[in-house]
């Protein structure tokens, strides 16, 4: 329960945070790439040092996917965090929209390369996750910074031209209030897509599991 919560609570933070700094941004109170790199990576480095022991921090159903896939994580466990995790994003999009508009996705290519382009920003975060995670023992806690960093390297390479996030559930909050699910394909698909390519590189230069991935993946509690 204490894991769920945790879930829970930092996929409410990361899509509310997100989106409002993007609305913020189309107000003209901030630039729109550093809304939307440095906003996400800083929550999710501060949910990875807050909540890592609790739950792993994935906050991102295809990072519960990449781990359930490796075997570190308990596939018993994958629907409950992947129901409070979009059930949180839900709720951050349920809030948000009570109280401002919330306004279609930039989208500059077209549907097939803003799914391509999700797809390969979530393989090149989910490679930095699953290789930190397998040296968790040596990195900690750099592998918080490791993973931020690379979430707003990834926003900050792809926002101008695409929606790009990396995490179907903070694309599906808004999307659900807004009415837009069946344009947010992409970034509800293509994250998967990454996720597989990820676990493929990931057995192909580490091999297989280890005790640090199923740790890092599970918590310090070893809930999962």
């Amino acid at each position: 329960m204490r894991a769920l919560v945790a879930e829970a609570f930092g996929t409410f933070l990361l899509t509310f945070a997100s989106v409002g700094a993007l609305l913020l941004a189309q107000l003209g109170f901030l630039p729109e790439l550093a809304a939307a790199a440095l906003t996400s990576g800083l929550v999710v480095l501060a949910m990875i040092y807050a909540l890592s022991d609790v739950s792993g921090a994935h906050i991102n159903p295809v990072v519960t996917l990449a781990f359930a896939l490796r075997g570190a994580f308990s596939w018993k466990l994958v629907l409950p965090y992947w129901a409070v995790q979009f059930a949180a994003a839900g709720a951050a999009g349920l809030l948000l929209g009570a109280f401002t508009h919330i306004p279609p996705a930039t989208e500059r290519v077209p549907l097939g390369g803003a799914f391509l382009l999700d797809a390969g920003a979530t393989a090149v975060l989910l490679v930095v996750i699953l290789a930190t995670a397998h040296r968790n023992a040596q990195l900690k806690p750099a592998a918080g910074l490791a993973v931020g960093a690379t979430v707003g390297l990834d926003h900050f390479l792809t926002n101008s031209v695409s929606a790009v996030a990396m995490n179907p559930a903070k694309t599906f909050g808004p999307a659900l209030v807004t009415g837009r699910l069946a344009q947010a394909w992409p970034h509800l698909l293509g994250p998967v897509l990454g996720a597989l390519v990820a676990v493929l590189v990931i057995w192909a230069t580490r091999g297989p599991l280890n005790s640090d991935e199923r740790e890092a993946a599970q918590g310090h509690d070893g809930q999962g």
